[in-house]
C-alpha cells in the first residue's frame, strides 16, 4: 500500500505528542503531556445559549456556506479586540481559519516549495515542524534564550543558507509564552527580528495562541505592530481563550499575502465553519473577552505557581537541572543533564503513573533528548504535586544510571 502514497506523505512522521496523549489516557496516569486548556475556563453555558439562538434563529446564515475570508461581522469583532494589543487592522488584512494549525498549513501551501528553507526555534512547536515537513521544506533551528530566539545565531544561519544558494522564505516564531518552553520574546528582539527580515528579504510567521494568557510581567506588543513593510503574518487563536473545540482562529497580515492564503484556502475547505463564527461573534458581542480572560489567567497562574513550587520541593538538588519560569501560557520546559534521555525516561515515568512530552519532538536537529515539556493547565493542584513527586523519583533513577557516583 505504501506505493500509493505521495512522497510528501511518505516523508512525514506522525505527531509524537498525539501518540503520547493516547498512552497517557490510561487510568491513574497523571499527565503533564497534552497542551490542553482547562475546560472549566470555557464559558460553556453562555456559548450553549448563543449556539441555541444562532442555530434556531439565525440558521439562514449560521448553517449556510460563507465566504472564504470568514464572516464579516466576526472578523470585525476580532479586529476590535485585537486593536487593544497594538494592531492596526483593516478588514482586508484578516481572515478566519479552522484553528491556527490550519493557518500553518495554509502558510506552508502558499509559501513553501520543496527544498525551501525556513528558520524556527530550538525547540519549537511540534505541529509546525510536522506541517513544514509535510511540504518538504528544510527547517533550520535557532537556539532559544531566556528572552527568545538567539538573533545573532539566526543571522549567521541566514547567511550560511544564502551561501548554499537555497531559497530562504521565513522565520517562524511563537513570541508569547512559547510552546514548548514558555519563554517570551523581549520587545528589543521583536524589533530587531523585523529589521533582520527586512535586511534579508524574509517573511515572519508570528504564532500567538497564548498572548491573552499573561499573568505577570510586562505586556509586549505583537511583532506585527513593528512591521512597516508588510512582512509579518500573525496567527491568533481562540482555542486557548474561548473554546478549543470550536477550532477558530484569525490570520492577520498584508493584503497581498492574505489574498494568497485565501486562494489556497479555497482549495482546502472553501470556508471556515460559519456556525462557530456566528456563535463566537454573539458571545463576544454580549461579553467582555478581557474579563473572561482574567478568570482564566487566575487559574493558570495558580497552577504555574504550584508546579514551580513542586519542582523546587521534589526534584533532585542538582545545578545541572533547570526549568523555565513562564510569565503566562501553559508550559514549563525542564532540562536535565546531558546523558539523560527523556525518550527512555518516559517509559519508566508511565510505569510510575506520570506522563510528559520528551523534548526531542520539538527539535528539528535531533536535539533536546535531555529535556521535557510539562503542561500544568488541566490538573488540580494536588495532582500537580503528586505528579511532580512521581516524576522526580524517575528522574533520580535515571540520573544515577547516567552519572558515575561522585566522590565525597
Amino acid at each position: 500500500m505504501r506505493s500509493f502514497l505521495s512522497e510528501r506523505a511518505k516523508n512525514t512522521g506522525k505527531s509524537s505528542i498525539r501518540e503520547i496523549l493516547e498512552i497517557s489516557k490510561k487510568p491513574g496516569v497523571i499527565s503533564f503531556a497534552g497542551g490542553l486548556p482547562k475546560p472549566e475556563t470555557f464559558p460553556f453555558e453562555d456559548l450553549a445559549e448563543a449556539a441555541r439562538r444562532q442555530i434556531g434563529e439565525n440558521y439562514r446564515q449560521s448553517l449556510q456556506y460563507g465566504i472564504t475570508e470568514g464572516v464579516i461581522e466576526f472578523r470585525k469583532e476580532m479586529i476590535d479586540w485585537l486593536s487593544n494589543f497594538g494592531w492596526s487592522i483593516k478588514l482586508d488584512n484578516i481572515i478566519a481559519t479552522n484553528s491556527s494549525q490550519q493557518a500553518l498549513d495554509l502558510v506552508s501551501k502558499a509559501f513553501l516549495d520543496p527544498g525551501d528553507v525556513l528558520f524556527c526555534g530550538l525547540p519549537t512547536y511540534a505541529g509546525a515542524i510536522q506541517s513544514f515537513q509535510l511540504f518538504q521544506a528544510r527547517s533550520v533551528g535557532v537556539p532559544m534564550e531566556s528572552d527568545g530566539m538567539n538573533l545573532n545565531v539566526l543571522e549567521e544561519e541566514i547567511r550560511r543558507v544564502e551561501r548554499t544558494g537555497r531559497q530562504a522564505k521565513f522565520v517562524y516564531v511563537i513570541p508569547d509564552f512559547q510552546n514548548p518552553t514558555g519563554v517570551t520574546m523581549s520587545g528589543r528582539k521583536r524589533k530587531k527580528l523585523v529589521k533582520i527580515a527586512m535586511e534579508y528579504d524574509l517573511l515572519i510567521i508570528e504564532d500567538t495562541p497564548y498572548f491573552g494568557l499573561r499573568f505577570e510581567g510586562q505586556e509586549e506588543r505583537p511583532i506585527n505592530a513593528y512591521d512597516n513593510e508588510g512582512r509579518v503574518i500573525t496567527m491568533s487563536s481562540l482555542s486557548k481563550v474561548l473554546s478549543a473545540g470550536m477550532r477558530l482562529a484569525v490570520v492577520v497580515g498584508p493584503e497581498n499575502l492574505i489574498d494568497a492564503l485565501v486562494t489556497v484556502k479555497q482549495a482546502t475547505d472553501l470556508c471556515t465553519s460559519t456556525t462557530t463564527q456566528w456563535i463566537a461573534l454573539e458571545w463576544m458581542q454580549n461579553h467582555e473577552l478581557s474579563e473572561h480572560l482574567a478568570q482564566a489567567r487566575s487559574h493558570y497562574r495558580q497552577n504555574r505557581n504550584v508546579i514551580l513550587e513542586a519542582l523546587e520541593r521534589f526534584f533532585p538538588d542538582d545545578e545541572r537541572i533547570t526549568w523555565t519560569r513562564p510569565e503566562g501560557g501553559l508550559f514549563i520546559w525542564v532540562t536535565l543533564p546531558e546523558g539523560v534521555n527523556t525518550d527512555e525516561l518516559l517509559f519508566d515515568a508511565l510505569e510510575n503513573k506520570v506522563a510528559f512530552v520528551p523534548g526531542s519532538g520539538f527539535y528539528v536537529n535531533d536535539g533536546g533528548k535531555n529535556s521535557m515539556r510539562l503542561c500544568y493547565s488541566v490538573l488540580q493542584p494536588d495532582e500537580i504535586n503528586e505528579g511532580i513527586k512521581l516524576l522526580a523519583e524517575v528522574v533520580r533513577r535515571h540520573l544515577s544510571a547516567a552519572s558515575p557516583a561522585r566522590e565525597e
